[in-house]
């Protein structure tokens, strides 16, 4: 082979490896930025993954909060309607009881005992008294003025004093009121 020959078979061999150089640096940085994207995008799917996963959890905790609440609130109202049931029996046995005793003869006893007490509280004062319709009978007994309430119901008496403002409240039913308050108030019948 000439010298020119030579020379031209050397310049197309550099030519050559010069350009299989540039391709692979080029396929170098395409599998880069290849390698890169799949970087990004299993990086997107597994932060999306994530937020998914998450969504998910939180709204299963508020279902779950939702339903438990909710199961709260209906064992919460049974209580207070097996609490009112259990009530409602006690005191219509109670105001039975009562009934049984505005019939006795021990039921004067009572009226003639709470107006002594309350004199007691006012003794210079004239006690005006209140008694339910069906017990204005007691009147002439008890030796007091006596006037009608048709808001006493169960029972009892009520002595108001003359220029006082004061009401001395002895009767059955607001006696039975406190009562049930009390008695519906009571932690150990939260229990239930």
């Amino acid at each position: 082979m000439t010298d020119e020959a030579l020379k031209l078979q050397r310049f197309k061999e550099a030519v050559s490896a010069d350009i299989e150089e540039q391709v692979s640096q080029i396929l170098d940085e395409a599998q880069a930025e290849c390698d890169r994207m799949m970087s990004m995008t299993r990086h997107t799917v597994t932060a999306s993954e994530e937020k998914s996963r998450q969504r998910l959890r939180q709204e299963a905790e508020l279902d779950y909060t939702r339903k438990l609440s909710t199961a709260r609130l209906e064992a919460q109202r049974s209580v207070l309607v097996k609490r009112e049931q259990l009530a409602d029996k006690v005191f219509d046995r109670v105001r039975e009881k009562l009934s049984a005793f505005r019939s006795s003869e021990g039921y004067l006893k009572y009226l003639e005992g709470a107006v002594k007490k309350c004199r007691e509280r006012f003794p210079d004062k004239k006690p005006l008294l209140k008694l339910a319709p069906e017990d204005m009978k007691y009147a002439g007994k008890l030796g007091l003025e006596a006037a009608e309430d048709r808001n006493i119901v169960l029972g009892g008496v009520t002595v108001g004093f003359e220029g006082l403002g004061a009401v001395i409240d002895c009767t059955f039913d607001s006696m039975l009121e406190n009562e049930r308050a009390e008695f519906c108030n009571n932690k150990e019948l939260s229990a239930l």
